[in-house]
C-alpha cells in the first residue's frame, strides 16, 4: 500500500497522517469480513442441525442464533479460530425443530466496531406434517360440502312433497 511520500515540509502533518493511515487501515479491514455461512450438517424427521461460520473478523465477535422473531436459541459453544493473519474465524451450530415458519438467523457482531452481518435460513417443514394438516383440512372441506348438497337435496324433496300433498289432499 503506497500513500504518500513523506517530505520534511510535512512534520506538522504527521499526526494527521497517521489518523489517516489508520482509519484507510480499519476500512480495509472492515471490509475483509465474510458474511455467515450457514450450512445444513444433519437432519430427520423432526430435527435439523444447522452450522454458522463467518471469517475475517477483527477483534473477536460473537456468533449469535435467533429465531424468526428474533429471540436468542440454545445452541453449542462458539469455536473460535485465530489466524496467523490475526484474524478470527468463528463457527457455531445449533439443534432446530422443523416446524411451521421456521426462520433461522445466524448473526455474527463485534460490538467494539458496530460491525455485524447476518444469515437468514428457513427450514422447511416435513412433507409428511405438512401433510397431517391439508388432509384432515381438506377432509372436511369435503365433508362440509357433502354434507350441505345433501341437506339442500332434503329440503327440495320435502319442498316438493308439500306440494304434491296441497295438490291432491287426497293421496
Amino acid at each position: 500500500m503506497h500513500l504518500w511520500r513523506y517530505k520534511l515540509s510535512m512534520r506538522g502533518y504527521r499526526a494527521m497522517i497517521l489518523q489517516h493511515m489508520i482509519f484507510c487501515l480499519l476500512l480495509i479491514h472492515r471490509g475483509a469480513v465474510s458474511f455467515p455461512k450457514v450450512t445444513v450438517i444433519s437432519k430427520n424427521s423432526s430435527k435439523v442441525v444447522l452450522q454458522c461460520e463467518s471469517a475475517g473478523w477483527y477483534p473477536e465477535p460473537e456468533l449469535l442464533w435467533l429465531d424468526g422473531e428474533g429471540n436468542l436459541l440454545s445452541a453449542g459453544p462458539t469455536e473460535t479460530l485465530r489466524g496467523p493473519d490475526d484474524l478470527y474465524t468463528v463457527s457455531s451450530r445449533v439443534t432446530v425443530e422443523k416446524r411451521h415458519s421456521n426462520n433461522i438467523t445466524c448473526r455474527v457482531q463485534q460490538r467494539n466496531t458496530n460491525q455485524s452481518r447476518e444469515t437468514h435460513i428457513h427450514v422447511p417443514v416435513p412433507s409428511w406434517s405438512l401433510k397431517l394438516v391439508l388432509v384432515p383440512g381438506l377432509l372436511a372441506v369435503f365433508l362440509s360440502v357433502l354434507l350441505t348438497i345433501h341437506r339442500w337435496r332434503v329440503r327440495i324433496l320435502e319442498h316438493a312433497e308439500k306440494e304434491v300433498m296441497l295438490k291432491n289432499p287426497d293421496v
